[in-house]
């Protein structure tokens, strides 16, 4: 994990981050199929469930609680700092499950859910950070219930090639660990090499210095049928 998102940046991270947060979030939830969650209830029996990988502070979590009524809402992340923050967002919520996890590697990345579970998966703006995005891609798919939706957005690699090499080298040293960007391109070429259907993906900008990408997923059955 980053060291970043612990102790006095971990607590500031709403504040510094707000703009960044609001145009990046707001994009992903503009490109959540929100019908299809809905009807999760009427179609199944059960009540939608979602999970948000690396959920922060809750800002993403909160929103999935408010607009889907009944959500069983998960989230998962690194920081003790970050979720105290998110238990706080989300006081009151008795469908949100909050769970300090490790992202890793492995055949399970760390996740400790089984199979078929989530019908919206979420990982936002932390893919940079991720030491097997392929390995953790693969297992967000086995995680998905059929015809449910996997939601992937963070900041791209921009050009010229030089000038971005040293801006993540700065990156690497203020969180302290691993930091690579990956275009839109990219990564829906990891998330098809993960076994996952890109059905939709875009490009924007948050403002002079940052460009972010957002897409939406299934995996490769459910999408086929």
């Amino acid at each position: 994990m980053s060291t970043y998102y612990t102790g006095r940046r971990a607590w500031r991270y709403n504040v510094r981050w707000r703009t960044f947060n609001e145009r990046t979030l707001g994009e992903v939830l503009a490109i959540i199929d929100f019908a299809a969650l809905r009807s999760v209830a009427e179609r199944l029996g059960r009540p939608p469930r979602v999970l948000d990988v690396a959920c922060g502070t809750g800002i993403l979590l909160k929103e999935l609680l408010e607009r889907v009524p009944g959500v069983e809402a998960y989230g998962v992340d690194g920081s003790e700092d970050m979720l105290a923050q998110a238990h706080i967002a989300l006081k009151g919520q008795p469908h949100a499950h909050l769970e300090r996890v490790q992202v890793g590697t492995g055949e399970t990345a760390g996740l400790p859910f089984v199979q078929e579970t989530f019908d919206l998966i979420s990982c936002t703006n932390a893919l940079h950070d991720m030491p097997d995005p392929l390995a953790i891609l693969s297992e967000l798919r086995r995680l998905l219930s059929p015809g449910g939706q996997l939601v992937v957005g963070d900041f791209a690699r921009r050009k010229p090639v030089f000038l971005w090499a040293a801006f993540e080298w700065l990156l690497q040293r203020l969180e302290g660990s691993r930091v690579h960007a990956y275009t839109l391109a990219e990564a829906q070429s990891l998330c098809k090499g993960a076994g996952l259907h890109v059905a939709r993906g875009r490009v924007f900008r948050v403002d002079w210095l940052w460009r972010s990408w957002v897409l939406c997923a299934h995996g490769i059955a459910s999408a086929s049928g």
